[in-house]
C-alpha cells in the first residue's frame, strides 16, 4: 500500500511539473505544483496514519514435538508432545504485537546418565515426566505475567548408595524478560521454593 501511494504521488508530480499557474494580485507570482501535491499528500497520509492501526497478521502455532536428548554419561531423554498457539505480528516490521503459546510434553527417560557430586547416577522414567505450560509473549519476544510450567512425574534414579523412586512436583513462574524465574513444589517428598 505505502509503495503504491508513493508511486501514485511520483506520477502526480511528474504531470505537473510543466505546469505553473500564473496569478496576478499586484505581484507575479507562481505556484509550485510539487508543493501542491506535496501538501495534499501529506494530508491523506495524515489521515491515514492517525486512525490507523499497525498492519496485523495473525499467525496460528502447531508443532508437533519428537525429540531424543541424549544423557552427557548415555542413554536419553525421549520428549513428545505440541507446541500451539498464535501470535500478531505487525506485517510491515515483523515486531511482536502478541502472542499465546501452550506446551504438553512427556519425557520418557531411559538409562539416562549423569554426574553429580563426584558420582555417576542413571535414571529411567517411572513411568515419566509430564510437562505442561501457558506462555503470554509481549512486545520485544519476552514473556509475560502469565507465564509458567507444571512439571509432574516419578524418575528411578540408582548410582552411589542409591536406589529410589523420587516423585517430582513443581510450578516455574518465569521472569517477563525470559531470564530466570521462581520455582517451587516438592522433589521427594521435600518442599522447595528458589529463585534462579
Amino acid at each position: 500500500m505505502k509503495k503504491l501511494l508513493i508511486l501514485l504521488t511520483v506520477v502526480a508530480m511528474m504531470t505537473t511539473w510543466g505546469c505553473s499557474k500564473k496569478t496576478d494580485n499586484g505581484e507575479n507570482a507562481t505556484l509550485n505544483n510539487q508543493d501542491l501535491v506535496a501538501q495534499i499528500f501529506a494530508a491523506s497520509m495524515g489521515a491515514y496514519s492517525s486512525g490507523h492501526s499497525p498492519v496485523k497478521g495473525t499467525y496460528p502455532i502447531n508443532y508437533q514435538i519428537d525429540y531424543n536428548h541424549p544423557g552427557p554419561e548415555g542413554g536419553n531423554i525421549h520428549v513428545l508432545g505440541s507446541i500451539t498457539g498464535s501470535i500478531t505480528v505487525n506485517d510491515q516490521t515483523s515486531a511482536l504485537i502478541s502472542g499465546f503459546m501452550q506446551l504438553g510434553f512427556t519425557e520418557t527417560i531411559n538409562d539416562f546418565a549423569f554426574k553429580s557430586n563426584g558420582g555417576t547416577y542413571t535414571m529411567n522414567g517411572d513411568p515419566y515426566i509430564s510437562l505442561a505450560g501457558t506462555f503470554t509473549l509481549v512486545p520485544g519476544w519476552l514473556f509475560g505475567s502469565a507465564s509458567s510450567m507444571e512439571i509432574g512425574g516419578g524418575v528411578k534414579v540408582t548410582g552411589p548408595n542409591l536406589n529410589k523412586t523420587i516423585n517430582i512436583q513443581l510450578t516455574i513462574i518465569i521472569n517477563s524478560n525470559g531470564k530466570g524465574g521462581h520455582v517451587s513444589g516438592t522433589i521427594d517428598g521435600i518442599g522447595v521454593d528458589y529463585t534462579f
